[in-house]
């Protein structure tokens, strides 16, 4: 049995090489759990995850306790 190595990802912010891995959803950066600093549940079915650079940007927090997302080019 051969091993691949193609099913692991590097982080995109600590870029530690992991194989699972969360998707920020005001980033759209795929980051390890470590990096997560929160998630919660916008809905039933969607969940809404920032990594802890966003969390830094005042901007993207306030979005993220009001349950929105917002994009790239709002948050700049």
């Amino acid at each position: 049995m051969q091993v691949c190595d193609t099913m692991t990802k590097l982080c995109g912010r600590c870029k530690k090489e992991v194989f699972r891995f969360g998707r920020c959803d005001y980033c759209k950066r795929d980051v390890c759990f470590d990096c997560i600093k929160s998630s919660q549940s916008k809905s039933k079915t969607q969940n809404l995850t920032i990594c802890k650079d966003c969390w830094s940007n005042m901007k993207t927090r306030k979005a993220y306790k009001n349950k929105r997302s917002v994009s790239v080019a709002q948050v700049s």
